[in-house]
């Protein structure tokens, strides 16, 4: 497979497609968009063609039942999209010719939410929401009120898990940069994540300062940080807001 780079364009087909999450509401613009989505990583691109992974030959093949020439979609997760056009199968595996490339913007700030842990169930569910709504990445970390504690193996099939949402939310919004979901993160490591932010909030119910007047100045990079079912202790939000956080409330 050669080199990534520039492709053949196609003349006469380009369109503008705004992104939207579920509510409709805007979170960016692509150009293109015919098609089904599919998510291949960048090592699967070359020049002309792209390689659909496994999972979604699979599911192309068996579930949506596509076959040459039909018209699909194609991002890497990280802002590149493609039109292509199914070319062949090689052993269960899509191969489709890429008739038009482009990059998507993405819509500034970047944003960054760190979850305190939960019932799996309910973090599937910020996961999804998240994925919508165009965040850049979620991480779910420990605290002193956290209702669940999670043992290694238990953490690492949870990831996958919201991985597998994440890239799922972002085919169903068409949302070309894929949400990266993480967990196990200690209280320390928040801690060392947050210091090193230019804008850092975290959300507590008993912070005085309204959440609207935290972010007067533009950013690139806003992080939140969200309490587990039970809230953070103010011994906790006191060591974030020492860390150069700014403690605000919804209110």
């Amino acid at each position: 497979m050669g080199q990534r780079g520039s492709s053949r364009r196609s003349e006469g087909r380009s369109r503008d497609v705004p992104l939207q999450d579920a509510g409709g509401r805007p979170i960016g613009v692509v150009t293109g968009g015919g098609g089904p989505w599919f998510l291949a990583p960048e090592e699967q691109w070359s020049d002309d063609e792209i390689v659909l992974p496994a999972a979604e030959s699979h599911h192309a093949l068996h579930v949506l039942r596509i076959s040459a020439p039909d018209v699909i979609t194609v991002t890497d997760g990280r802002g590149s999209i493609a039109r292509c056009a199914v070319s062949r199968q090689e052993g269960g595996t899509v191969v489709a010719e890429i008739l038009e490339r482009d990059e998507a913007r993405r819509l500034k700030p970047e944003v960054v939410v760190y979850q305190g842990a939960a019932k799996a169930g309910k973090v599937d569910g910020v996961i999804e929401r998240l994925a919508e709504l165009g965040v850049s990445e979620t991480w779910v970390y420990e605290s002193e009120r956290a209702v669940v504690k999670w043992d290694g193996e238990k953490m690492r099939k949870l990831t996958d898990r919201w991985r597998a949402i994440a890239m799922s939310t972002a085919k169903q919004s068409r949302n070309p940069y894929l949400l990266h979901a993480g967990g196990g993160l200690s209280w320390t490591e928040l801690q060392r994540r947050v210091a090193k932010e230019d804008v850092a909030v975290v959300l507590w119910e008993e912070a005085s300062l309204p959440f609207r007047t935290a972010l007067v100045e533009p950013a690139d990079r806003v992080v939140l940080v969200v309490g587990p079912e039970g809230g953070l202790s103010r011994g906790e939000a006191e060591q974030l807001a020492d860390s150069g956080s700014q403690l605000v409330s919804l209110g």
